[in-house]
């Protein structure tokens, strides 16, 4: 093809797309008169002010590439603008609801759950519990308790003892007031000291007032034999000696011999005999000193328990000897001999079977 051949085409087709624009512009004021036409029937007034439905843009202006991306902002513009006020809004929104409280309600639960929980349950706890159990249970249980025990505790059978098949005969007593022991030994045939056949527990005086002699035992009979001018008896059951009252009476008599070895026997107040009574009545016991026996708390005679005394008073016979002598401790012994303590409120001698 010619080049002015291409030119007639291309102008043909430019001329052809003015004629299209132009019936299209005619057609749109065609539109216009005959609106205004009706306007006109409706008995309506044309105003001035009044916008036309459509801009009219002269065909040189109009460029369709333009025209078309304008739609589509059109459309989307709506979701936008709902969008950016809640993109703006909802980070202050979330930031005031669910920052806020969850820094809030986190510093408010921990310091009111952990110090308000940990100190009101220990402290109310603890210290409303054990204080106001222990001091209630134990004050009122134990002084109620105690006294009522005591009685129920003290069992008298423990100091009961059988009576032992040793024989009435004279012996060889010797009474240690170091130890606060006397032992009592069997005599061979010549009369000698011979086996140890018995022990007891005693109170001899205190501050030395036990006298370290020789000593003899008599009778009543014997007495009145030997000594003439005396009174004293050497055995009796129950009697007053120096402000107190006493059981089983056995005396201690002075012994000598001479050159000849004959024996001189003196009168004397030392005496064997249980610890100290009220009065002349069983039942006035003193609990107090039955309890020293084992230490030396006398004025200067041998306190035994009631069934020691009474064994001295029936199974010692006339002429037994007795030492009262210093000597070593023998602390095993003293301990297996050593009664347990009687309650004070106990007013008879709890080894007196008799």
């Amino acid at each position: 093809m010619s080049k002015d051949r291409k030119v007639k085409t291309h102008m043909a087709g430019k001329g052809g797309k003015s004629r299209i624009i132009a019936a299209i512009i005619a057609v749109m004021l065609a539109g216009t008169v005959l609106a205004g036409c009706n306007i006109g029937k409706g008995g309506e007034e044309p105003t001035a002010s009044r916008e036309p439905l459509m801009v009219i843009t002269p065909a040189g202006s109009i460029d369709p590439t333009e025209y078309i991306p304008r739609t589509p902002n059109i459309v989307t513009q709506p979701p936008t603008a709902t969008k950016v006020p809640e993109i703006t809004e909802d980070p202050d929104a979330t930031a005031a609801s669910e920052e806020t409280p969850e820094k809030t309600s986190k510093p408010t639960e921990k310091p009111t759950e952990k110090p308000t929980e940990k100190p009101t349950e220990k402290p109310t706890e603890v210290p409303t519990e054990v204080p106001t159990e222990k001091p209630t249970e134990v004050p009122t249980e134990k002084p109620t308790e105690k006294p009522t025990e005591k009685p129920s505790e003290w069992d008298p059978s423990i100091y009961y003892q059988e009576e032992d098949d040793l024989p009435y005969a004279r012996y060889y007593i010797e009474v240690n007031v170091t130890a606060q022991l006397v032992r009592i030994y069997s005599l061979n045939d010549n009369g000698e000291k011979d086996s140890l056949v018995k022990t007891m527990i005693c109170s001899s005086g205190r501050d030395g007032k036990t006298p370290l002699r020789t000593w003899i035992v008599l009778d009543n009979e014997t007495q009145h034999d030997e000594i003439r001018d005396t009174d004293f008896l050497s055995h009796y059951d129950f009697e007053w000696v120096k402000g107190c009252a006493v059981q089983y009476i056995t005396r201690m008599w002075k012994a000598e011999w001479d050159e000849n070895g004959k024996l001189k026997v003196t009168s004397s107040s030392y005496l064997f005999h249980s610890t100290p009574f009220d009065s002349k009545d069983k039942n006035t016991l003193r609990a107090a000193d039955w309890n020293k026996l084992g230490t030396p708390a006398s004025d200067g005679c041998i306190r035994l328990c009631v069934r020691d005394a009474h064994w001295i008073y029936t199974r010692v016979a006339p002429y037994s000897v007795v030492r009262t002598v210093e000597g070593d401790t023998d602390q095993e012994t003293w301990n297996a001999l050593k009664l347990p303590d009687i309650p004070e409120y106990v007013t008879k001698d709890p080894t007196d079977v008799y």
